[in-house]
C-alpha cells in the first residue's frame, strides 16, 4: 500500500520499448532504406544522364564528321581544279600561244573547246597581262560572266600573279555556285619573265554530278545545295574569296546516337523497369520492415505500462495518464481521484500463499472493469492497491444497497458524482470472490479527491491516498472524499 510520502514522491520510471527494439533501430532502418533509396535513385539519374548525353554526344561527334567530310569534299574539289590549272599554265606553247595574234584561237581549241564534256573542269577564262579578259567559255561555248563573277574573277587573278601557287576559291556563276583555281600562264622549260603574266582561271560547277560524287566518296547521304539554311539538318556555308556567303550544303544528321538508343530501347526499358522494381521492393522492404519493428515497439511500450497480473495500468502507465488528465482539468471537465485499498488482503496472503492472493487480486480487476464505463483509467499502483480516474459530469444516479450484486448494466449506467460511485464500488466488495475451491472475502476502502484545475498530479495523488487512510482508520469498508481537515486527523500510517 503506497504511502503519502510515496505519493508525493513518486518518480516515473524512463520510457522503455522491447529490450532488442529501440527508437533508434526503427529509424535507424527507416534512415538506411531512405538513404539507399536515395543513392540507388541517384544512380539511376546518373546513368540516365550518361546514357543520354552519349546519345548526344555520340550524335554531335558525328555531326562534326560530316561537316569535315563536307569541307573536306569541297577542298578536294578546288584541289583538284588546282592540279589541273598548273598542269595547263606551266605550259610553253600556252605561254608563247597566249600572248601571241593566235591566242584566242589556240584557247578556243586546246581549253574552251574541251570544257563541253571535260569531267574536271566547266569553263576557263583567261586574262591578260593587264587582266583584261581575253576569252571566257562554259560548257564549250563562248560566254560573258556576269558583273559579280567578273570582279570575283578579276581577284582571283590578281591574287595568282601575286603567287607563284594556284589560287583557289569558290565564286557564283551565274545562279551558280562553282570552285575556281587561277594560276599565272609561264613557260615550263625557261624562268618566268620579270613583270606580271596572263592568268589561266578553270572552274567546275557544283552541279547535281559534282554533289552525287561528293556524297558517295565522303558518306554523305542527302546532300544538297540551297541559297538558304535547311531547317533540321546539317549545313555548310559556302564562301567566296572575300568572305561572302555564296550558299549552303545542306544534309540530314544521321543521329547515330538515336538509332543506337532506339535499337536498344527495349533492353534499357526493361533494365529500367527491373531497377525500378528493386528500387520499390527494398523501399518496401524498408517500410515493412520499419512497421513491424514499430508495431512491436508499440506493442512492447504497451506491454511496459501494463500490469501483467490484472491488465490493468500499472504504476507507470498510471502516472502517465494522470499527468495529461490533471493538466486538463477545468470547471467543466473535473477530475477525480480514487486510491482503493483491499481489507484483509495480507490474511488472505498469510493463510493461502501468495499464489492465491495473486488470483484474487485478478479477480479484484475483474470486479473493478465492470465499473469501465465510469472510470477513464484503472490502474494496479502495487501490492492491493488500485487507483481509478473519472472525470464524467457529475448526475444523479439511484443508489443501491450495499450488498447489492452487481448487474451487466452497471457498466453501462449514467455518470455519477464521485461520492456516489466510490460507494458503489465500496458496496460490490460485499459479495466474496470465488478463486478456485475457495471463496474468499475481503472488502475495500477508498479516498478520493477531485479537482477543477491543473494541478501537480503527486499532490492529487496525496490527497487521495490521505482520504483513503481516514476510510481505514474510520473502521474499513467505505469511502470518504478528502478534504483538508482530513490533513490534522490522519497521519498514515496508520491512522
Amino acid at each position: 500500500m503506497m504511502g503519502q510520502g510515496e505519493a508525493r514522491n513518486a518518480v516515473k520510471p524512463r520510457r522503455v520499448l522491447h529490450p532488442l527494439v529501440t527508437r533508434g533501430q526503427i529509424w535507424s532502418i527507416a534512415a538506411a532504406t531512405g538513404l539507399f533509396f536515395a543513392v540507388a535513385l541517384g544512380l539511376v539519374l546518373i546513368v540516365s544522364h550518361v546514357v543520354l548525353s552519349m546519345r548526344q554526344t555520340t550524335n554531335d561527334i558525328d555531326d562534326q564528321r560530316a561537316i569535315a567530310a563536307a569541307s573536306a569534299a569541297v577542298a578536294a574539289l578546288e584541289r583538284r581544279l588546282s592540279l589541273i590549272a598548273l598542269d595547263n599554265a606551266e605550259w610553253d606553247e600556252a605561254y608563247d600561244a597566249v600572248l601571241s595574234e593566235r591566242g584566242h584561237d589556240w584557247i578556243r581549241e586546246n581549253w574552251g573547246g574541251p570544257s563541253t564534256d571535260y569531267p574536271v573542269y566547266d569553263g576557263v577564262v583567261v586574262f591578260g597581262r593587264d587582266l583584261s579578259m581575253m576569252s571566257a567559255y562554259l560548257k564549250g561555248a563562248a560566254f560573258a560572266p556576269p558583273g559579280g563573277a567578273d570582279r570575283t574573277m578579276v581577284e582571283y587573278a590578281i591574287s595568282a600573279q601575286r603567287s607563284d601557287a594556284a589560287v583557289t576559291g569558290l565564286m557564283r556563276v551565274g545562279d551558280e555556285i562553282a570552285a575556281a583555281a587561277a594560276m599565272t600562264i609561264r613557260p615550263f622549260s625557261a624562268p618566268a619573265p620579270e613583270g606580271p603574266g596572263p592568268v589561266l582561271i578553270l572552274f567546275k560547277l557544283v552541279d547535281a554530278s559534282i554533289l552525287s560524287i561528293m556524297s558517295n566518296d565522303y558518306q554523305i547521304a542527302g546532300l544538297t545545295l540551297g541559297e538558304e539554311r535547311a531547317p533540321d539538318s546539317l549545313n555548310l556555308a559556302l564562301e567566296d574569296g572575300s568572305g561572302q556567303v555564296l550558299g549552303y550544303l545542306s544534309w540530314p544528321s544521321r543521329k547515330p546516337g538515336d538509332q543506337a538508343f532506339d535499337d536498344h530501347r527495349s533492353l534499357l526499358a526493361l533494365a529500367g523497369a527491373t531497377l525500378v522494381v528493386f528500387l520499390a521492393m527494398v523501399l518496401a522492404a524498408g517500410l515493412l520492415e520499419s512497421l513491424r519493428l514499430r508495431r512491436i515497439a508499440t506493442a512492447a511500450e504497451y506491454e511496459a505500462k501494463r500490469d501483467r497480473l490484472t491488465g490493468t495500468l500499472n504504476r507507470s502507465g498510471f502516472l502517465d495518464m494522470l499527468d495529461t488528465l490533471a493538466a486538463q482539468a477545468s470547471p467543466t471537465r473535473p477530475l477525480s481521484l480514487h486510491m482503493l485499498d483491499l481489507d484483509g488482503f495480507k490474511q488472505v496472503n498469510d493463510t493461502w500463499g501468495h499464489a492465491v492472493g495473486d488470483m484474487l487480486i485478478a479477480a479484484v480487476a475483474v470486479r473493478l472493469a465492470g465499473f469501465g464505463g465510469h472510470f477513464v483509467a484503472a490502474g494496479r499502483l502495487g501490492g492491493d492497491e488500485f487507483a481509478l480516474a473519472q472525470t464524467q459530469m457529475p448526475v444523479q444516479v439511484p443508489k443501491r444497497k450495499p450488498a447489492q450484486a452487481l448487474t451487466e448494466t452497471d457498466a453501462e449506467t449514467q455518470p455519477m458524482p464521485p461520492e456516489m460511485l466510490a460507494q458503489r464500488v465500496v458496496d460490490a466488495f460485499a459479495r466474496p470472490f470465488t478463486v478456485g475451491s475457495r471463496e474468499l472475502r475481503v472488502t475495500a476502502s477508498m479516498g478520493h479527491a477531485s479537482i477543477t484545475e491543473p494541478i501537480d498530479p503527486a499532490e492529487l495523488m496525496r490527497r487521495a491516498d490521505v482520504a483513503m487512510y481516514r476510510a481505514k482508520a474510520a473502521g474499513k469498508f467505505r469511502a470518504l472524499e478528502y478534504h483538508p481537515q482530513m490533513e490534522q486527523t490522519c497521519q498514515p500510517p496508520p491512522c
